[in-house]
């Protein structure tokens, strides 16, 4: 699905550019239903505008060339999210930055999902999650200020409603090495924890673990999510020379952790 999702949203690759739905489908060899469900998913979720004369990307304070294929991404992280879900029984995501949103490119989520107001392709507000702060905290600050814009929404009354604040925030993300934090910012009785990653190409994305549990349960698995970024990103790219003996190594030390993890979560620790 977000391969789909990718492959349409390239082909608009000028700014102000507008296509018509059969336009679409023949520059993507895609099913014109598809396409079709895919358009109207992207309109709903405000990364596309629809007028008269077609579909064209939504307005956007990022230039267009931001727009770009996360389906090595997605792949590549596949494993570790299911990884994390299984060993946490929380809902995992993975998202990138679209101006001042979050739009998440996978979740993990299984019984859980429901509990979790967020889809993929979907998109939420950058500075009221986790998720978009540990993305927000590796931007320099006036790009902070570009993309968000000086008025923030309240989507709780716990979520951050002034850039000043935001900034201070940040400032602590920074200091945790990109970890970040929220307890009910983004919908109430939902907490959050994230790690920022890199792909191969320098585009920031992030890692999170979401659920309806006190924040200090989440606090225990901080050392996981940042480890499981991590590992993503030397997957991407900074660790394509690692020598042949240590996926072997590693695979061995994430059995070690997720027993680890999974005593943790179950509260049966000393």
């Amino acid at each position: 699905m977000v391969d789909r999702v990718a492959l349409i949203l390239n082909v608009f690759d000028e700014p102000g550019k507008h296509l018509r739905l059969d336009q679409i489908a023949g520059r993507t060899g895609l099913p014109r239903s598809s396409v079709h469900r895919i358009l109207k998913q992207l309109h709903s979720a405000g990364l596309l505008q629809h007028r008269p004369d077609g579909y064209a990307l939504a307005a956007s304070p990022l230039p267009v060339t931001r727009m770009v294929d996360h389906s090595q991404l997605r792949s590549v992280a596949s494993s570790t999210l299911s990884r994390l879900h299984a060993d946490t029984g929380l809902v995992v995501h993975l998202g990138v930055l679209f101006g001042g949103d979050v739009v998440y490119l996978d979740k993990v989520a299984g019984r859980n999902s429901a509990v979790v107001p967020t889809r993929v392709a979907g998109h939420t507000p950058a500075h009221a999650s986790a998720l978009g702060k540990t993305m927000l905290a590796q931007l320099p600050a006036e790009e902070v200020d570009a993309v968000l814009g000086p008025r923030l929404t309240r989507s709780t009354r716990s979520t951050i409603g002034d850039l000043e604040t935001l900034h201070r925030e940040l400032a602590r993300i920074r200091s945790r090495h990109g970890l970040a934090y929220d307890n009910e910012e983004l919908a109430i009785g939902l907490t959050s924890v994230a790690a920022p990653l890199r792909s191969a190409d320098g585009e920031v994305a992030g890692l999170s673990l979401t659920g309806a549990v006190p924040l200090h349960r989440l606090q225990r698995t901080a050392p996981f999510v940042i480890r499981a970024a991590r590992h993503i990103s030397q997957q991407l790219g900074a660790g394509r020379d690692a020598t042949s003996a240590a996926p072997s190594q590693a695979q061995a030390t994430d059995n070690l952790l997720s027993r680890v993890l999974r005593t943790l979560t179950s509260d049966a620790w000393v």
